[in-house]
């Protein structure tokens, strides 16, 4: 499509460049009909003037050659419309008056030459034909042009053909398997130069994406193992004497391992990309479970946590993957929030998350959501919202944040 929209605008631009150089001819052909015309009525003047002099000079009555000039010796015997045009414009020398009259001014010492051309005007008698002549002149430009613009339109097909192939070869290859060794089909030219760096480029995707699927198995089998036997480890220790603080402990470890699991499980998910069909689960106890597992990041004991969720709320999506979502979002709010209040709401298929801390710094809220972005005072990584806008997109929840030194607002509108 994109390929068949460049070559009409190649057509389109060549038949509306000779269009626009066919009008520019016709307005200067006028201009110079005009022009020439001018020239001639000031020729024949000036030829007049000599005459006039040389009458003047043998003490005879000034009397032009020519029947439409007439000599006027001061400006006071000069025509009224001729008066009073000058009189308006004292350095103008061509007149028009309302009566349909055009006059030719000359000045001479002593008096002034006037010709009336009305009738003599060439231009204007034969202006409407100069128009039709011109248009007949664009229309022949015109079917040139179309003609000249069809044979550009064939030959650009012919020069976009191999771009037409390019993009045949990348639309065609599976998502998993990038196309390789297609550059040699072409010609050693432009294009068979770009396939070339085209190849070479998607060589070195294709290494990246083979390193970062290695990598993600490797983590997925290095740490779930060792995650398994920790595990292990903390069931069997929770089944032994421990007095009240140990039992605490061991209950935060045991919560922290199961952190782990999820983030793990999730990041797999985000780097494998895979897309699976979920099923509609509660909010209100997933809610309910981050606050828990959040709960020892909160800022202050006194702040008011308030929850708007209906008990038989659900929302269609993997509640492992939504749990990660809550514990990122709500975990934030726990943690810049020194007072006031943190309400978390549904409506509309809306999930609304609000804090009264003080925001996020004005310096980092363009590019919050990036990685590796974080403030002064953090002590996390700055990955949390990088993390929540990525497993947005491939949960299709559309995701939104505004703050201020009134607290931040985040919401979640699920489709």
């Amino acid at each position: 499509m994109r390929t068949n929209q460049l070559r009409n605008r190649i057509v389109t631009h060549f038949i509306g460049l000779t269009l626009l150089m066919s009008v520019l001819y016709g307005i200067l052909s006028f201009i110079f009909a005009y022009n020439v015309e001018d020239r001639f009525f000031y020729l024949l003047l000036k030829d007049e003037q000599a005459t006039v002099q040389t009458q003047i000079a043998k003490n005879l009555t000034p009397d032009p050659k020519l029947d439409f000039i007439k000599y006027y010796p001061t400006t006071d015997v000069l025509p009224n419309t001729v008066k009073l045009a000058l009189k308006k414009a004292p350095n103008q020398r061509e007149f028009s008056t309302e009566d349909g009259l055009y006059y030719h001014l000359y000045y001479m010492e002593p008096g002034y030459l006037v010709a009336e051309v009305s009738d003599h005007l060439v231009v204007r008698q034969f202006k409407e034909e100069m128009i039709y002549l011109l248009l007949i002149l664009l229309s022949i430009l015109v079917v040139i042009a179309i003609a000249i613009g069809t044979t550009s339109h064939r030959l650009a097909k012919q020069l976009l053909k191999p771009l037409d192939k390019i993009m045949a070869i990348l639309d065609n290859a599976p998502v998993e398997k990038l196309p390789q060794g297609f550059a040699k089909q072409f010609k050693n030219d432009e294009i068979g130069t770009f396939a070339l760096t085209l190849e070479s480029a998607l060589a070195r995707i294709k290494a990246f994406i083979d390193r970062e699927q290695h990598f993600t198995r490797d983590v997925s089998h290095e740490l779930r193992t060792p995650i398994t036997i920790s595990q292990g480890a903390l069931t069997l220790l929770q089944q032994t004497s421990l007095d009240p603080q140990q039992k605490e402990l061991v209950q935060r470890i045991n919560n922290a391992q199961l952190q782990i699991e999820q983030s793990l499980e999730v990041l797999l998910a985000l780097a494998r990309e895979e897309p699976k069909a979920y099923e509609p689960c509660k909010l209100l106890p997933l809610v309910e479970k981050s606050i828990l597992q959040q709960y020892q990041y909160l800022a202050d004991p006194n702040i008011n946590i308030e929850v708007s969720i209906d008990q038989t709320q659900r929302v269609t999506v993997d509640h492992t993957q939504l749990l990660i979502l809550l514990n990122n979002l709500i975990g934030n709010a726990f943690k810049y929030t020194s007072s006031g209040t943190v309400a978390i709401s549904y409506n509309n298929d809306v999930l609304s998350i609000s804090d009264t801390g003080k925001g996020i710094c004005t310096s980092l809220k363009n590019n919050a959501l990036d990685a590796g972005v974080k403030g002064k005072h953090s002590s996390g990584l700055g990955q949390g919202l990088n993390i929540v806008k990525r497993l947005c997109e491939q949960l299709k929840i559309e995701f939104s944040i505004t703050s201020s030194s009134n607290g931040t607002h985040v919401q979640l509108k699920f489709s």
